[in-house]
């Protein structure tokens, strides 16, 4: 019998740059499981403050971004891991620092120039390049991070 596992999540915006945390090896975006009772955006908010260090107070989502699936397989067991994702504006100075949480295996926090994120994702999950092409094609976020402007 499978189960699902609900997680939220951000990709963060600021001043041309996106949010990165490297876990486990590989550059991710921040995301984490829903605690009982908890709200898609609550807990995408929570689970970037808390992997990142960034002050809740400095983050505003601006748009909800689609969901994605894996299979996973935990103590033997088939399931799905359903994760909601937001598009999020930084709103505090970019030079705060970051706080990697170490106990979840996050070793380091970036905000990587768009024309980073490539070549850094390249050994991430393919869930990460997926919604990082979907984000580059959405016409807000282009919008919004003037990505046509050469």
């Amino acid at each position: 019998m499978s189960y699902q596992i609900k997680a939220a999540g951000g990709i963060v915006i600021t001043e041309g740059k996106i949010l990165f945390i490297k876990k486990n090896g590989r550059w991710e975006f921040p995301k984490g499981r829903f605690k009982k009772d908890s709200k898609k955006k609550n807990t995408a908010i929570r689970e970037i403050c808390e992997e990142t260090g960034i002050q809740k107070k400095h983050l505003t989502i601006i748009k909800t971004l689609i969901p994605t699936h894996n299979n996973i397989k935990i103590n033997g067991k088939a399931g799905v891991k359903k994760t909601f994702w937001f598009l999020v504006e930084f709103l505090g100075d970019e030079k705060t620092k970051l706080s990697p949480e170490k106990k979840e295996g996050i070793t380091k926090c970036k905000w990587l120039k768009i024309n980073e994120v490539s070549s850094k994702i390249k050994k991430s999950r393919p869930l990460v390049h997926y919604l990082w092409e979907y984000v580059l094609n959405d016409p807000h976020f282009r919008k919004y991070l003037k990505v046509d402007k050469k």
